[in-house]
């Protein structure tokens, strides 16, 4: 009974998620929609600093010659405000968005949300950027502008001495809140102030409690939302030259890629395609401006990409950084990313399956399973998400010998069907009852599985605790206490009483394993 009871839970859920009407929890960034709300940065004041601690040289240019590790310094009074976060349920709130909201339990700051926002997330996202990124460090106070309170930058407190007497000490003032936010957003942030040469210098973020956890998922997508203030945007892009438009790429009538030296190189590398023009940005399948994100289709896992996955920081989004001028990226820190790691131009321009029959197993599915199988960046559990549409698909998204078969065009994968998480299924915080087999927590990843079984039969892949601490992968399964060692391709026999039989798969480290 409780095996037929699975089942049937599994079966609603790919029948909710294939119809649309249940909402995958995956983090979307809103920052563009926010930004064109929000207008341009505005241009902080450049000071000097007080007379005992400057020099001549330092009067004459707001930065030094040298470079070093680009500093942060975060002040947080909109979580020591009560009416600025929610404290109970029912209780109204701004959205900092220029709404409200009526608060839900999931959206109050408790004392530990807070605590894990303030010195896990935060602080976690910043190292992601310090580690990679070097600036010439500001030598100059900065006075921050008055933004009006219509906009989202002037819904956040700033210390009034910030805008008189000013900051120093820092190359990004960060201003952070806890405003409820609408799922499936986590969070969001936005660039607020520049230097005259362009460069960023304050900012704000904020990041909804509902999906508040001490996870490095969480963590990565904090930095991805930081990365827009350090100016991973197209308002930066389109003045410094550095996109152009490619014409009939995969069908489209047009896209726009990142066409700035290092930004080519790298591209290059990573696909290992040497005549990539650049890195292609979102466009939400074509017919929409370009997003300041990297097309998910190609670059699904990376840091950049407008949807939360494994968020890898790599040398494609260095490089952006790079080219804009205001960074030296650090490519000793640059994390490998899977997804099109060395698929050659093709992927790049041609279509994603072919007849129906996939290209390219590791990334794109052709067939559903009753078996629950791992996504590509490893933090869920999921499903080939193959769905019907009423009317024939655009030509350039017909992959299936069925016109109006597809994947889910709201996966911004131009309608690839890939393993797609299933709800209450990732990793670091699922739902034990649905992942039959899985050790859940926040070290959890997701590994394939040989004809595991349990009780009731084959279960499928399944989530494991890994240990990243020495260059020997270890793993920790369900029902057992004992570190397993786990050497790429090797197997592990589970023996706790959970198993019957079956083997679990030993992963690449680097693909559970980051940098950060």
């Amino acid at each position: 009974m409780r095996h037929t009871l699975h089942v049937l839970l599994l079966l609603l859920l790919l029948l909710c998620c294939c119809t649309g009407s249940f909402a995958v929890a995956e983090h979307r960034c809103i920052f563009d929609r926010i930004s064109r709300k929000a207008g341009p940065p505005m241009r902080a004041v450049v000071l000097e600093l007080p007379s005992r601690e400057r020099g001549v040289t330092q009067v004459l240019t707001a930065s030094g010659p040298d470079w070093a590790p680009i500093r942060f310094k975060v002040s947080s009074e909109d979580m020591n405000n009560p009416s600025k976060y929610c404290t109970a349920a029912g209780d109204v709130r701004s959205d900092f968005e220029g709404g409200i909201r009526m608060c839900l339990q999931q959206d109050v700051l408790t004392a530990e949300k807070k605590f894990i926002t303030l010195n896990r997330l935060i602080p976690g996202a910043i190292k992601m950027h310090t580690d990679r990124l070097h600036v010439q460090p500001l030598m100059l106070g900065l006075r921050v502008p008055n933004y009006t309170s219509e906009t989202a930058c002037g819904s956040f407190t700033i210390p009034s001495s910030h805008h008189t007497t000013g900051v120093f000490g820092a190359d990004i003032f960060l201003y952070a809140a806890a405003a409820p936010t609408e799922p499936p957003s986590i969070a969001w942030a936005l660039g607020c102030s520049f230097l005259p040469d362009g460069r960023p210098v304050a900012g704000v973020i904020n990041i909804g409690p509902h999906a508040v956890i001490d996870s490095d998922s969480t963590v990565r997508v904090a930095a991805h939302e930081i990365a827009h203030v350090l100016g991973f945007a197209t308002y930066v892009f389109n003045p410094m030259n550095m996109v152009k438009t490619i014409p009939g790429v995969r069908g489209k009538k047009n896209v726009v890629v990142v066409s700035s030296p290092k930004t080519v190189e790298k591209t290059r590398a990573h696909f290992n395609c040497t005549s990539a023009p650049g890195m292609e940005l979102e466009d939400g399948g074509g017919g929409i401006r370009p997003s300041s994100h990297w097309e998910r289709r190609n670059a699904k896992d990376e840091l950049m990409a407008s949807m939360k996955g494994a968020g890898y920081y790599t040398a494609l989004t260095m490089a952006a950084f790079d080219d804009m001028g205001f960074y030296r990226a650090q490519w000793s820190m640059a994390e490998q990313m899977p997804w099109g790691s060395n698929f050659g131009c093709k992927l790049l321009t041609e279509k994603c399956l072919i007849n129906g029959v996939t290209q390219y197993p590791e990334m794109f599915c052709d067939s559903t399973s009753n078996l629950l199988e791992c996504t590509s960046d490893r933090v869920a559990l999921g499903s080939c998400k193959i769905v019907g549409y009423d009317d024939p698909l655009p030509a350039q998204f017909q992959y299936f010998t069925d016109p109006r078969v597809g994947g889910r065009s709201a996966d911004l994968t131009d309608c690839c069907p890939f393993i797609v998480p299933l709800p209450n299924m990732w990793c670091v915080d699922g739902d034990a009852y649905l992942m039959r087999g899985s050790r859940i927590g926040p070290r959890s990843k997701c590994l394939k599985t040989y004809y595991l079984r349990d009780l009731h039969g084959l279960i499928g892949d399944v989530c494991a605790e890994v240990a990243c601490d020495t260059d020997e992968l270890l793993v920790r399964y369900l029902g057992d206490e004992t570190w397993h060692a786990c050497p790429e391709g090797s197997t592990i026999t589970p023996t706790s009483p959970f198993f019957r039989d079956g083997e679990i798969v030993c992963p690449k480290r680097s693909e559970v394993c980051y940098v950060h």
